[in-house]
């Protein structure tokens, strides 16, 4: 697009994007970040890498219940 000088609308139809805001957002993406930002999966809901804490009072439960 920056290449050629194409507009939003004109890189929607070369490609065949349906979608102005997703053009936007790896414009964005790309300036922010440079190339390899768009390498980067991005869907879904982000994971923190802990699992959720459960109250003591369950966890203690748990433990009992799976030492009986």
């Amino acid at each position: 697009m920056r290449e050629e000088g194409l507009s939003l609308s004109e890189t929607m139809r070369r490609f065949n994007i349906n979608c102005l805001g997703i053009i936007k957002r790896w414009e964005r993406i790309y300036l922010e970040e440079g190339p390899e930002g768009l390498a980067v999966e991005r869907r879904g809901r982000k994971n923190t890498g802990q699992p959720a804490k459960l109250p003591k009072e369950i966890e203690e439960d748990l433990i009992a219940e799976n030492q009986r």
